[in-house]
């Protein structure tokens, strides 16, 4: 090869990879903690505060509920304990998280609870400064649930008594719906209790259609608007054996000064079959966005989403005037431009399928929608016994494949799309919306046997808006980011979170560069974020979560403080 030839490759080889690299003023500042061991039995959270403090929290079945405060140079003070007094400790891994926020310069966290067979929701205030638990109340419950009603609530078609809370992100307003399935009337089966900063009960009232003529009404999600309303949307539906098989969501809105709620419903959504919702408020033109998977047995309604071989989904969003109730626009999303790049980089042969996980509202109207690629797979076992006697045993993996962003205008049309290879195997089902739920709810309790195995939260992605760029963090094996190939099938999967590396991809709206979070590993070193920890700031450019680093046998935890 001529020596002039040789040089320009080297040098065209040269500007590729400093392209895949970002520049080092672009590198994000990471601060971490003093080490300690990893907590591996229980759940952890992570609080931002707003004087600055960060907030550790373990739930224990041991030891209740265990608090580190980090003080804003980021030092520990020391730990303190609170158990529970509500039910046994050893009860904790059966509670369920409904939410973990800052309310008036107190961390408070929501917990469910089968007390007696009873669904009780609990409160705890913690204060801000020293972790201390400063109050455990009861706030609510529901009706007892005997092992027949249960049953018969699993068969029927109906949701189990159940609790949820929302905060209203710009105040420390918040609400908290009880759903009663078991209630003779319908009118009756869905409260919604609106509270203040200091924990007081500002308005209470029953969420029905207009006309009271759907039987069974399910949250599909709420917004709280400060001491002003609480909106909400619900799927309304009928069976045949209860009036005529029929369906639709069902919007209304919880004024201050009454109790009673104003209903609509949206006639467009009439029959669809509708599974899975999220919504979103845009102080920016002060409509709610309600996005929602439908079954796509509708004009228009195309299915782009495949969460498993047998449940195909179309995506459609809806913006409603959260005061009148009118719909401002509706449409069926598609995002030709997002297969495109699926197709051409990732070399994908048919369309992108993944599934809605969360989307972001910016200023103009537009949206960003969060997409991955899903598979929940059951596996089946046989075994026969020395004696010829067989059984059967079963267990469910969920694939959490590739990453797509698509962008849609103010219209729904979308204007632009782009997709990150990454494969990743949780020994769990999951389902829909997993990024839009799991960071203020919900929790991965570890610990000891098959239930304790489940770490779907160092799984899956996060994403960030910050600098006119994308950032989209994620745990993954460091061949795969050494692999410049972006083909799909060239990347190995993750199925042992314990040997990957974070990484942060950024995408300027043009090129996708990727750097190692915590710094580039050596030999068999990793370093991996717990993803379901991370609490973000304000800035929407600043987070903390918990690092994990092993150094063969060594492996200690820290919390780690970055800014993008």
């Amino acid at each position: 090869m001529p020596k002039k030839l040789l040089l320009a490759c080297l040098s065209a080889l040269t500007m590729m990879n400093a392209a895949a690299q970002p520049a080092a003023n672009e590198k994000p500042a990471v601060e971490r903690s003093t080490p300690f061991d990893e907590p591996e039995n229980g759940a952890s959270r992570l609080l931002l505060m707003k004087n600055g403090n960060t907030l550790f929290f373990t739930f224990t079945r041991k030891k209740g509920i265990n608090v580190t405060v980090y003080t804003p140079a980021h030092q520990a003070l020391p730990l303190i304990n609170s158990r529970v007094s509500s039910w046994k400790n050893k009860k904790m891994g059966a509670a369920k998280l409904e939410g973990f926020f800052e309310m008036n310069g107190q961390a408070v966290v929501f917990l469910q609870q089968y007390v007696h067979r009873k669904p009780c929701l609990y409160r705890f205030l913690f204060d801000g400064k020293t972790g201390k638990l400063v109050e455990e109340k009861l706030i609510g419950d529901l009706p007892r649930i005997s092992f027949g009603q249960g049953y018969a609530i699993a068969f029927g078609g109906m949701k189990m008594p159940d609790f949820s809370v929302k905060k209203d992100p710009l105040s420390d307003y918040y609400a908290v719906t009880m759903l009663n399935s078991r209630a003779h009337e319908t009118g009756e089966r869905l409260r919604v209790i609106h509270f203040g900063p200091d924990h007081k009960i500002i308005n209470d009232g029953y969420f029905d259609t207009p006309a009271g003529n759907y039987k069974y009404i399910n949250l599909a999600d709420m917004h709280v608007n400060g001491s002003k309303s609480v909106f909400l949307a619900a799927f309304a539906y009928n069976t045949r054996a209860s009036g005529g098989k029929d369906s639709r969501f069902a919007i209304g809105i919880l004024p201050a000064g009454s109790n009673t709620f104003k209903s609509a419903l949206l006639d467009h959504t009439d029959d669809l079959k509708l599974r899975n919702a999220a919504l979103k408020f845009n102080p920016a033109d002060s409509n709610i966005y309600l996005l929602t998977t439908v079954y796509p047995k509708s004009p228009g309604a195309e299915a782009i989403m495949s969460r498993d071989n047998s449940i195909k989904l179309a995506l459609m969003m809806n913006v409603v005037n959260p005061q009148t109730l009118a719909l401002k626009r509706h449409y069926f999303v598609k995002h030709p431009m997002l297969d495109k790049y699926a197709q051409e980089h990732l070399k994908y042969k048919k369309k992108y399928q993944g599934v809605i996980q969360d989307f972001n509202l910016n200023a103009d109207g537009s949206v960003q929608l969060l997409m991955e690629e899903m598979d929940v797979i059951v596996h089946t076992y046989t075994s026969t016994s020395g004696s010829g006697a067989s059984s059967t045993s079963t267990t469910v993996t969920t694939r959490l494949g590739e990453i797509g962003i698509s962008q849609l205008s103010p219209a729904g049309k979308e204007t632009g799309g782009y997709a990150i290879a990454k494969a990743q195997e949780a020994r769990v089902a999951l389902d829909i919306f997993d990024l839009n739920k799991r960071n203020q709810s919900n929790w991965n309790f570890r610990g000891k046997g098959i239930t304790g195995n489940n770490l779907s939260g160092f799984y899956s992605y996060d994403f960030f808006r910050a600098n006119q760029k994308d950032y989209i963090i994620y745990n993954d094996y460091a061949i795969n980011k050494e692999n410049d190939n972006e083909n799909y099938r060239s990347k190995k999967k993750v199925n042992f979170a314990g040997k990957t590396n974070t990484i942060c991809a950024i995408y300027d709206g043009k090129d996708i560069s990727k750097t190692y979070l915590y710094g580039e590993p050596q030999g068999n070193e990793s370093r991996f974020s717990q993803m379901e920890m991370i609490s973000r700031q304000d800035d929407g450019r600043s987070f903390a979560t918990m690092m994990i680093e092993r150094k063969g046998r060594e492996k200690r935890a820290y919390i780690v403080w970055v800014k993008l």
